[in-house]
């Protein structure tokens, strides 16, 4: 396929190209070059996509989700299809890749081949394992099922757990670092510490859950390759710790997925102007907002995280975000959850909302659904570019996300958007 003069934005958050080529073939994107009717001859039965006035970006990435909350309810029969359906609808959606952080080891495997090999879904990246402290989240309390969970309470705990698992047949590693009180034990730092070097030997990143900025120090300085979620600030009017934490993240180069949208639907989920909100600026429609509000988890509180809490996070994250941005932090777009949304892909598309509206440059919120994610898996430069080599998972915009990132956000403006090398949706 050629997408025919084109704007392309690479994702690298290098300046546009207006009015190229882009070749693709077997998948991936062979050639990039200026439009010339002369110096780009069309193949005989090669299909041409137009893309005069358009603007193709890399795929959008899921940065941090969990599937295992869109099946959960069903019976184990019926979950691999309704999330084969899932990850359609993040296709369609404009969203090509999806890294499912922990939660269903039982499908994670089969889920994932079955990505890789069905053109009309998004890519799917997934760690069949997470690992926490004694009764630690997500199982503080919990009596039944504690599948996918490693509950570890010593380096020693740790090393016999790695050593059941086979680290080569998973995407990363996740670890909940948890020093909140209330919950179980934390993971120990030390067994944190031996966690990463095995999966940084074989080749595999690892992504922390965090609650407290004593969190993120730990796992910055145990070797953690991202943080997940934004912290509970020391002291919400003091910008110092992040300004700190930013600091030594950089130097790290730790990569941050902060889910802002994550803590915003908690703290505003229940109240119907929230709903109002998400429908003003474009994420929903008022007949979303009435499905939406009819659903038994609506306005439901969430174990662990009161609103309270959670509208401190939303808040500290929103001041803090361009204090991280400013620091040369990688940022990373996650959403999490939808419990707010009408669609999973919907609350991707908040959470970029927010970057921009908490400061990042559209150029960074763009980086930051895209190469930064894909950096973030360790599949840079393969994935997450418009590069000559890279996977052609793309999508094209009407009008420019550079200048406003509505463009981005609204699906309408969305002409078109290609899946490993094909037209997934139009």
């Amino acid at each position: 396929m050629i997408i025919r003069n084109v704007t392309v934005v690479d994702g690298t958050g290098g300046a546009p190209r207006a009015g190229m080529d882009v070749h693709i073939a077997d998948g991936r994107f062979t050639d990039i070059r200026p439009s010339s009717t002369e110096s780009s001859p069309t193949p005989a039965g090669e299909p041409v996509l137009d893309g005069r006035g358009g603007y193709l970006l890399p795929g959008l990435w899921e940065g941090h989700t969990h599937l295992r909350d869109y099946g959960a309810s069903l019976p184990r029969p019926e979950r691999t299809a309704h999330l084969r359906d899932v990850l359609a609808g993040y296709l369609a959606e404009g969203v090509t890749s999806v890294c499912d952080l922990g939660g269903m080891p039982e499908l994670s495997p089969e889920l994932r081949d079955v990505s890789k090999a069905d053109s009309a879904m998004a890519s799917l990246f997934t760690t069949e394992v997470a690992f926490t402290g004694i009764d630690g989240w997500p199982v503080t309390g919990l009596k039944g099922d504690r599948s996918g969970v490693m509950e570890v309470g010593s380096a020693d705990d740790a090393r016999r757990c790695l050593r059941g698992l086979r680290l080569s047949e998973v995407d990363y590693i996740k670890c909940m670092f948890d020093g909140k009180p209330g919950g179980g034990r934390r993971l120990p730092p030390e067994a944190l510490e031996v966690i990463i070097s095995a999966a940084h030997t074989a080749g595999k990143k690892v992504f922390v859950h965090i609650a407290t900025g004593t969190d993120m120090r730990e796992a910055i300085q145990a070797g953690a390759d991202c943080i997940e979620h934004s912290p509970v600030p020391r002291d919400p009017r003091d910008l110092s710790e992040a300004e700190q934490l930013a600091a030594l993240m950089a130097e790290a180069g730790t990569h941050y997925c902060p889910t802002i949208a994550t803590w915003e639907q908690l703290a505003f989920g229940a109240y119907p102007d929230y709903l109002d909100r998400l429908d003003t600026d474009g994420i929903l429609t008022p007949d979303e907002a009435k499905e939406i509000a009819a659903r038994p988890t609506y306005g439901q509180p969430f174990p662990k995280h009161p609103a309270d809490e959670c509208r401190l996070r939303f808040d500290y994250a929103m001041r803090t975000l361009p204090i991280f941005q400013e620091a040369d932090v990688r940022l990373v777009a996650g959403s999490d959850i939808a419990r707010v949304m009408p669609t999973p892909a919907r609350a991707l598309r908040r959470e970029l909302q927010l970057f921009a509206k908490a400061g990042v440059p559209n150029s960074a919120v763009i980086a930051a659904a895209t190469s930064r994610a894909a950096e973030k898996v360790g599949l840079l430069p393969t994935r997450g570019t418009i590069t000559v080599g890279s996977v052609a998972d793309a999508l094209l915009p009407d009008a420019d996300p550079l200048a406003d990132i509505s463009h981005l956000i609204d699906q309408r403006h969305v002409r078109a958007v290609v899946g490993s090398g094909r037209i997934a949706a139009r």
